[in-house]
């Protein structure tokens, strides 16, 4: 039996034009008595097929995918890894505030600190870029390529993020208070301890997302996908998550309030496994969201 359980990110030379940068998946070989995530069926027969392609078998099998892949295999139970997208070796790149970034490469580019208050970056490729402690305020990144970007600790607060491609993304203890995140691809993205209270994430696809301590507070998540995302101890005090998909997220710890707008049938289920800490508010004792409401 084969149990997809991590992926790491990787690029090669030449990329696909059809399927964009291939990933490199690490896809372990489980136990037939360990228990790992259930995955879907073509899922669970893709896994096999790979994992039977290993000669001779070893713990763990490396593989190149699609993005297509790499989505689907998270879905199925698969967690990215963080900062393991291959870096160029470049120089430190110095920003001066306003700065004309038409034309410049920022693929994979080292951009750590860099003041970018208010830039014009939407479209732009930014893969695999490292923007840690980087200033992001107010920033256009609409339609931006950010996957594998490492933007741990960046300062995001009401920057506009629609239907970024974040896969994989670090925003570790990242700042994204008042951003507009709708239609945002953040599979496999790492926002443990992010500040998003309150943020637009609307339609977002954070499948397989890690979570852990985030500030959910008020944030929209209508028709979100948080499909196997680890919410643990996240803070969803007064937030709207009316049809999204929460099937197999961890929700352990998870705080809520009589304002927290849950999907439908999802609610009671919640409120039976929590208990209340505080008038109004309540933190959940259990692990796992059985009953996922998928958007119409």
């Amino acid at each position: 039996m084969a149990t997809v359980s991590t992926i790491a990110l990787g690029e090669r030379e030449q990329a696909s034009e059809r399927l964009g940068k291939p990933y490199l998946l690490r896809v372990r070989c489980a136990t037939p008595d360990e228990r790992g995530p259930r995955m879907t069926n073509d899922a669970r027969r893709m896994a096999a097929r790979l994992v039977a392609a290993a000669r001779p078998l070893r713990p763990w099998v490396h593989l190149t995918v699609s993005p297509w892949w790499a989505r689907l295999l998270i879905a199925a139970g698969a967690q990215a890894t963080a900062d393991v997208y291959p870096t160029r070796d470049r120089p430190l790149l110095q920003v001066v505030p306003g700065a004309d970034l038409v034309g410049l490469d920022l693929v994979a580019r080292d951009l750590t600190g860099a003041n970018l208050i208010g830039a014009d970056l939407a479209g732009r490729e930014l893969v695999g870029a490292t923007l840690t402690d980087a200033d992001l305020i107010s920033a256009n990144l609409v339609r931006a390529n950010l996957a594998g970007a490492r933007l741990t600790r960046a300062q995001l607060m009401s920057a506009n993020l629609a239907h970024a491609d974040l896969l994989f993304a670090n925003l570790a203890r990242a700042n994204l208070a008042g951003a507009d995140l709708t239609g945002t691809d953040l599979t496999g993205a790492d926002l443990t301890g992010a500040e998003l209270a309150p943020a637009e994430l609307t339609g977002a696809d954070l499948t397989g997302a890690r979570l852990v301590r985030a500030n959910l507070t008020g944030a929209r998540l209508g028709r979100a996908r948080l499909v196997r995302a680890d919410a643990t101890g996240a803070d969803l005090t007064g937030a709207d998550l009316t049809g999204a998909d929460l099937t197999g997220a961890r929700l352990r710890a998870v705080r809520w309030s009589a304002r927290t707008r849950w999907p439908e049938h999802l609610g009671d289920e919640l409120r039976a496994r929590s208990r209340e800490v505080e008038p109004g508010v309540w933190l959940v004792l259990g692990g796992t969201a059985h009953h996922g409401v998928r958007p119409s």
